[in-house]
């Protein structure tokens, strides 16, 4: 879709109020085309030489009609301006929200590739770059429009050798116009994308405050962002010295089309071949074709403005996700949780493949440790049970089911899935937890923390569960955030669940107690756990061996540690840490919240 069909699509998202701008607006430059006339006639009137010199009752009536027109024109014109402000406002508010939607429905790759900055840049800043063009624009254009149409047509009938003036005038101003704003094009775009990359700068810049001063890169960090600023005010000044051509290079033309006007209507009154009245008129004319030939520049300008703005949102709004609901998918009425993989090949990029042939099962109720060398796969194996991403080659199966069958909803709802990275909203303790379970009772709540070895704590502060957390969870500890984000996956009740590492920022005793609690829960629900902790592994019924991104171990403890060479030396360099110590973190306690 091109951005002129995309503006008039969200045009037409207020229909009745779109026509009823237009109607309006037609109206008012129909009452605006007959004000020159009456003024024509006054002036033509006072003439000595005119065979029926006006009297003083038809001076009045003329002013009288001039009155009553510039004042329906006025009416028009507000209420034309009125519901034109109410579709740009509406265009707005829809392309806003098509923008939410599109980002919410992409897949995680979408998210690998696009710069978050650039996705914020578009949803806020490129929506108002394009109000010009749904507000007055739409407007402009039609009034000016239906002007210049009107002012050709009457002067046509008026005076045709005056008339090729205009006929030549008008073309020329919009041709100049129009190569203006071509030229412009690509520095609009230019503007927008260099935008794009400054809020990007902003925001990394936010969000790795830490990161930055831990190593002194304050500097480094400063000169980027002058870069990108720099560059997006070097696109702006190159804008506004073009942009500040059009209004000298119309008023040029107009000024000049009035003296020529003034001379060639002036040897024809004196020669008698032409009222003063009428060249009056024409004046007046002139007059007002002055507005549209300034403001059809203004719209091209807007429109090539709109247009930069609207490619960019266009590429979010028209992308598709790579993982989407396949037709004919089934919904989950219960889910018993047996796991398969069989022949799994994924790779993030076409070009390298993180897990190759990956084949394991796990029985409904079971659970399942991933241990492995350095990226090895472990993480990307528990991405793609809830369909994160699309695998290239195989099949994942739940209760002997294509995962690809399953609606997606259905399937997210019964994976619980803890990660090492835990994201908290800046909302209360008791919000972050019901986030996936918004129905739930305080009961099911505080059932939730207490089995996550959180509950006391959060009764020891203030507001106990109603305690605002912070942005991304900055009031609380990462020990804290981690235990959080165990009971907001417990919430939701599901049928296989998922820990990522997660319980690697708590101390042993914390940990100790959270996995007692989690026993109970974990009977007759299928578990994942990527871990380093050796009695989880222990605890395991099954050990998932991974390298390079294949499968070069699965069984259980004592069968692995017996044959697989792999699983000895890295179970016994992690008993080694944790006897030494230098894996047990203890948890930072912080206040303030």
């Amino acid at each position: 879709m091109g951005s002129g069909r995309m503006i008039f699509k969200y045009w037409f998202k207020s229909r009745n109020k779109f026509l009823y701008s237009a109607g309006y607006q037609i109206l008012s430059t129909i009452f605006a085309l007959f004000t020159p006339i009456f003024i024509g006639r006054m002036v033509g009137g006072l003439d000595q030489n005119n065979s029926i010199p006006s009297t003083s009752i038809d001076l009045l009536i003329n002013f009288i009609f001039i009155l009553i027109f510039a004042f329906f024109s006025f009416l028009t014109n507000r209420a034309g301006r009125i519901q034109g402000a109410v579709v740009a406002s509406a265009a707005a508010y829809h392309l806003r929200a098509d923008i939410s939607n599109a980002i919410y429905r992409q897949s995680f790759s979408y998210f690998d590739k696009t710069e978050t900055g650039q996705l914020v840049a578009r949803a806020t800043s490129d929506v108002e770059e394009t109000q010009g063009i749904f507000g007055m624009g739409f407007n402009l254009g039609l009034q000016g429009t239906i002007q210049l149409v009107g002012v050709m047509v009457a002067s046509i009938f008026l005076n045709f050798q005056l008339a090729l003036i205009f006929v030549t005038i008008i073309p020329i101003s919009l041709i100049a116009s129009f190569l203006l704003t071509k030229k412009m094009k690509p520095i609009y775009f230019e503007t927008r994308e260099s935008f794009g990359e400054l809020t990007n700068t902003i925001r990394e810049n936010i969000i790795g405050a830490q990161v930055v001063r831990m190593f002194s890169n304050q500097d480094k960090e400063r000169q980027k962002f002058y870069n990108n600023n720099k560059r997006f005010y070097n696109a702006s000044v190159r804008t506004a010295k073009l942009n500040s051509l059009y209004m000298p290079m119309n008023y040029v033309i107009i000024g000049f089309t009035m003296i020529f006007t003034l001379f060639l209507g002036g040897n024809l009154v004196i020669q008698g071949e032409m009222q003063l009245g009428t060249l009056v008129t024409f004046q007046g004319y002139i007059g007002i074709m002055m507005f549209p030939l300034v403001m059809w520049g203004q719209i091209m300008m807007m429109y090539i403005q709109a247009n930069a703005a609207l490619t960019r949102i266009r590429e979010v709004i028209e992308s598709t996700p790579d993982v989407k609901d396949t037709p004919g998918a089934i919904s989950i009425e219960s889910m018993k949780g047996d796991v398969k993989f069989e022949n799994v090949t994924f790779g993030y990029t076409s070009e390298h493949r993180v897990l190759k042939n990956i084949t394991f099962e796990i029985p409904a109720g079971k659970k399942l440790a991933i241990i492995g060398t350095t990226g090895s796969g472990k993480s990307t194996i528990i991405n793609l049970l809830p369909r994160f991403y699309e695998i290239n080659e195989g099949m994942i199966q739940i209760d002997d089911i294509n995962i690809k069958n399953y609606l997606l909803k259905d399937l997210r709802k019964n994976i619980g899935i803890v990660s090492q990275e835990t994201f908290l909203f800046n909302r209360s303790i008791a919000k972050n937890i019901a986030f996936g379970a918004e129905n739930a009772t305080q009961e099911e709540i505080e059932s939730a923390a207490k089995t996550a070895n959180l509950h006391d704590f959060i009764m020891s502060l203030p507001e106990k569960y109603d305690s605002i957390v912070g942005e991304r969870g900055t009031r609380l500890s990462g020990g804290q955030k981690q235990r959080l984000s165990i009971a907001r996956a417990l919430i939701v009740k599901p049928k296989i669940l998922i820990f990522d590492d997660s319980t690697s920022s708590v101390d042993v005793e914390t940990e100790f107690k959270i996995q007692n609690a989690l026993e109970k829960i974990m009977k007759g629900t299928t578990t994942l756990i990527i871990t380093q902790r050796i009695s989880t592994i222990r605890n395991a019924n099954l050990i998932l061996v991974l390298d390079k991104g294949r499968v070069v171990g699965l069984g259980t403890h004592e069968q692995l540690i017996e044959l697989n060479v792999l699983y000895k030396q890295i179970y016994e360099t992690l008993f080694q840490k944790q006897k030494s110590g230098t894996i047990i973190k203890t948890e930072t306690v912080k206040g303030g919240i």
